[in-house]
């Protein structure tokens, strides 16, 4: 599993820019019940999800190895690794707006990767993403 974490990780530094992390996250393969328990706490449909603290947990029934799309969800959550060491998104106007913004950029990248790949499957962020209130969406200030 480290050398394609290793390999997903300079896939994302040629499709994002982000340079690879010193040191990876811890990626755990657990049951989907397992996610759904701890992160979701009633049924959902979360298949995979990055927790700063405990790394990446994975569903033990994604096929990361030989399925595209599986290793794609693998690379998003990646994607959100890199993200939080580079410190790229701790700046934003709100924890709303900052999730969203982070959440948006790793749908694109994986999206770009699943055409690297010659995958016609694409994933989005509709249906989840997070309502910000009127006052945390940042409004374009003019001269």
């Amino acid at each position: 599993m480290s050398s394609l974490i290793a390999e997903l990780f300079a896939t994302i530094h040629l499709l994002a820019g982000y340079a690879p992390p010193t040191v990876p996250p811890q990626v755990h393969r657990v049951a989907q019940s397992e996610i759904q328990e701890r992160f979701c706490q009633s049924a959902c449909a979360i298949r995979a999800i990055y927790d700063p603290t405990f790394g990446v947990f994975i569903d033990e029934k994604l096929n990361v190895v030989d399925n595209t799309f599986d290793r794609s969800i693998l690379l998003h959550e990646l994607v959100h690794h890199a993200q939080a060491v580079s410190g790229r998104f701790d700046l934003g106007s709100s924890n709303c707006v900052r999730r969203n913004a982070a959440e948006q950029e790793a749908y694109f990248v994986q999206n770009r990767y699943l055409t690297e790949m010659n995958d016609a499957r694409r994933v989005s962020m509709t249906g989840w993403a997070a309502r910000c209130s009127e006052a945390e969406v940042p409004t374009p200030h003019r001269p």
